[in-house]
């Protein structure tokens, strides 16, 4: 299967962990997409798990180079973003980065597919950036002055602000969901419909005519993940400064 292939809604088993629905390891009714996210996840901590041992202050192989590269660049991006309070959300904005960047690339490996083209995947990150937003809220401001923000000023306006300001709070985690569901799932389409068109008109004479959007789909995975990322550290920023300061 390529990239794109059999994960419209997520529920066709046709990669290679179809193994664990033939031996009921995973019931039918569970999308495959679960699974292929819990490779990324594991196959994630098992290169930390192996690296961590092997961190040096002098002589860093090419593995720490490359990883400390990482670091120091979603570090540099935060920062720029939030000042100081990237001591604490740069692991958790280049958490996100990171595992949202795997799960769109793992499509381009034959016989997996991409779990962000799956709305069901990108609504629950969305839903857990939800989550992490209010709580650095409120943990700044503390819960009566975070929810003061929503009444605005005066107070006389509250019954007109607050259901705006929460209408407006919750179309975020819909835009982040539908917004990288969208762009994986349009570019998993189209490298699907090339290799269908490729295979009825040439038949057993395959020309690797995907292969140009297979390189664009790398950049926008990439572009994705880190426009999710981007978003989720400015929502931050506005929570933990105060909707009249941002603005």
């Amino acid at each position: 299967m390529e990239h794109g292939q059999g994960h419209g809604n997520g529920l066709e088993h046709g990669t290679w962990l179809h193994w664990l629905y033939h031996y009921k390891i995973l019931p039918d009714w569970l999308p495959e997409v679960v699974p292929e996210t819990f490779l990324v996840v594991l196959v994630l901590s098992a290169i930390v798990i192996l690296a961590r041992p092997r961190l040096r202050t002098r002589n860093p192989g090419k593995l720490q180079t490359f990883l400390e590269f990482c670091v120091t660049s979603l570090d540099s991006f935060v920062r720029g973003i939030v000042g100081e309070e990237a001591k604490t959300l740069t692991p958790i904005i280049g958490t996100f980065f990171i595992f949202i960047l795997c799960l769109n690339l793992l499509g381009l490996i034959p016989g997996l597919t991409s779990p962000t083209a799956n709305i069901n995947t990108t609504v629950s990150l969305a839903i857990v950036a939800f989550l992490i937003v209010q709580f650095y809220g409120i943990r700044k401001q503390g819960l009566v002055n975070y929810l003061k923000h929503f009444m605005g000023e005066p107070l006389a306006l509250a019954p007109l602000m607050l259901p705006i300001h929460l209408i407006g709070e919750l179309a975020r985690p819909l835009s982040l969901s539908i917004r990288l569901f969208g762009n994986i799932f349009g570019e998993d389409m189209v490298i699907a419909i090339i290799i269908l068109i490729v295979t009825s008109v040439l038949g057993k004479f395959l020309v690797p005519l995907q292969f140009p959007m297979l390189i664009f789909a790398i950049f926008t995975s990439f572009v994705q993940a880190l426009v999710f990322s981007m978003l989720v550290t400015i929502y931050i920023t506005v929570a933990i400064s105060g909707h009249e300061e941002h603005h």
